[in-house]
């Protein structure tokens, strides 16, 4: 005779279904976001940018970028803008020195994109002559940059950067060098819609 086959206990089955689950919730966590805020990201070999929640301290590696980009070496500066991205040349910016703010300025002309327009805007209409010029010349740079299809995405920061710049190119109180390079900016940006050529000041020759 053939022997029958007990059914499982509903207790014993819940108790399966209850394992299984606890699997399977432990896979999905194994493939969350990093623990540094991002999901994955593809590198090919290269560092992966600050994240835009700041930066921790500076760690030796990052201090021979600092100090190899501070003999004004272009591809010094995009090595070191590449490591920790623009949002963090601004934060050592702030927490540095007058020389630190210098390299952060000259290397923020190899930016990625306009985020840190207004920053740079208002360094540019600031008392220090020195940086307003470093500025200034970043933002030049920025603005001559063919249009690209990531342009939308720093639609806010584009229009706040040419607000400060059309102010700055409008203030008969600031050095009419400073003038003039806001105009020439201002004229280049100008073809990413955030500021309307009829608003630039026509009175300044910017070439």
């Amino acid at each position: 005779m053939a022997r029958r086959v007990r059914a499982p206990r509903p207790a014993f089955a819940i108790a399966m279904v209850a394992v299984v689950l606890v699997c399977l919730v432990c896979v999905g966590c194994g493939r969350g976001p990093r623990a540094n805020g991002g999901g994955d990201r593809a590198t090919d070999g290269v560092e992966a940018p600050a994240e835009e929640a700041g930066l921790g301290p500076m760690d030796e590696r990052e201090r021979a970028a600092w100090a190899s980009a501070r003999d004004g070496d272009p591809e010094e500066q995009m090595r070191l803008t590449d490591a920790i991205a623009c949002e963090g040349l601004h934060q050592r910016a702030q927490e540095g020195d007058a020389t630190t703010r210098a390299v952060a300025l000259r290397a923020m002309r190899y930016c990625r994109d306009f985020g840190e327009l207004p920053w740079l805007a208002q360094v540019a209409a600031g008392d220090n002559d020195g940086e307003a010029r470093l500025a200034l010349e970043a933002i030049g740079e920025l603005a001559a940059r063919p249009r690209r299809a990531t342009d939308p995405e720093d639609a806010l920061e584009l229009h706040e950067g040419c607000a400060e710049l059309l102010a700055l190119a409008r203030s008969p109180k600031k050095a009419r060098e400073r003038r003039v390079l806001a105009v020439s900016a201002l004229r280049m940006l100008a073809e990413r819609g955030c500021v309307a050529r009829a608003e630039i000041p026509a009175e300044l020759d910017a070439r």
